[in-house]
């Protein structure tokens, strides 16, 4: 199979990467380094030059093939938000997904699949009501990005291409992250709730969100949109409850708000909110997640 990849080397790419590596597949990845082709593990990997705001060359490998996987996007909390780097966050996604879908409409050859990365963001704070697909979006900054990515994705479908678009939540992975953020501090025996603690996280295992993207592959019938997290989502307080029963250490500093918005800026509103999200379409599909609780999950990452 014929795999180009956005965001292949990034925090979700490099280990979507590695997992597909592992079969026969060729993979295309659009990084702004070096042209280059390598053997890894079973796969044969061409690293592409592209400019994430320009057509180019790139723009040929579309033809032929199978799937394209869009993971391109700037990291939210990178930087504190202002009007510029709020700019930057939107550009990062809207950009390249149009670029992306224009050159699938010239591509003589189209993929069959555009699977393009969003995030839960699309909901606003509803406190404790579950949340499914259907349920409307949010109309703070975040949410608005998001319908935009979406709504440059969903494009594609006028050129006879399937696409499958994954909310996904709070990644848990020990390099990076919330876990990267807590761990120190825990570690320290200085670790507890961030905020108020009474929001609720739509976490997710890395393993599920490596499935959970290439899951449209093998699964024809699969559309749209859908909730890339765990069925069982958790407040603040038991996340960080739970956090310091693995690692044997308590869970009693809060993080304030007040911290939060000097480092963020506007951007610490989606840190203080959260949603009460649910995958119920890949469960319907009958997707099984390879980790649905979450101390089960935290053992996996910290105790490995």
């Amino acid at each position: 199979m014929k795999i180009l990849i956005t965001g292949g080397t990034g925090f979700i790419g490099s280990r979507l990467v590695h997992h597909l590596s592992k079969e026969s597949h060729q993979i295309i990845l659009l990084t702004r380094s070096a042209s280059r082709i390598t053997k890894f593990n079973n796969a044969m990997l061409t690293y592409l030059h592209w400019d994430p705001r320009l057509t180019g060359e790139w723009t040929k490998e579309l033809n032929g093939c199978d799937v394209v996987i869009n993971l391109i996007g700037k990291n939210i909390f990178e930087h504190r938000w202002n009007e510029k780097v709020k700019q930057e966050i939107l550009n990062s996604r809207i950009i390249p997904t149009k670029l992306l879908v224009e050159a699938i409409a010239r591509a003589e050859r189209k993929p069959s699949l555009l699977i393009s990365a969003s995030a839960v963001g699309f909901y606003d704070d509803r406190n404790d009501e579950t949340i499914t697909e259907t349920s409307s979006g949010g109309s703070d900054f975040l949410a608005d990005v998001v319908k935009q990515w979406e709504g440059a994705a969903h494009e594609a479908e006028n050129y006879g291409v399937r696409i499958a678009i994954p909310r996904i939540g709070l990644v848990l992975e020990k390099s990076g992250g919330i876990i990267g953020k807590m761990l120190l501090p825990f570690q320290w025996f200085a670790g507890g709730p961030i905020g108020s603690g009474r929001q609720f996280l739509p976490w997710v295992h890395m393993d599920d969100v490596v499935r959970g993207i290439l899951y449209p592959i093998e699964n024809k019938n699969f559309h749209g949109v859908y909730n890339l997290v765990s069925p069982n989502p958790v407040s603040m307080n038991k996340f960080s409850k739970t956090f310091g029963d693995v690692l044997n250490r308590p869970s009693w500093i809060p993080v304030p708000d007040l911290a939060l918005q000097i480092l963020y800026g506007e951007g610490a509103n989606v840190i203080l909110s959260g949603q009460k999200a649910i995958p119920e379409k890949l469960l319907v599909s009958g997707y099984q997640f390879s980790f649905s609780d979450l101390k089960t999950a935290l053992q996996n990452i910290l105790c490995s």
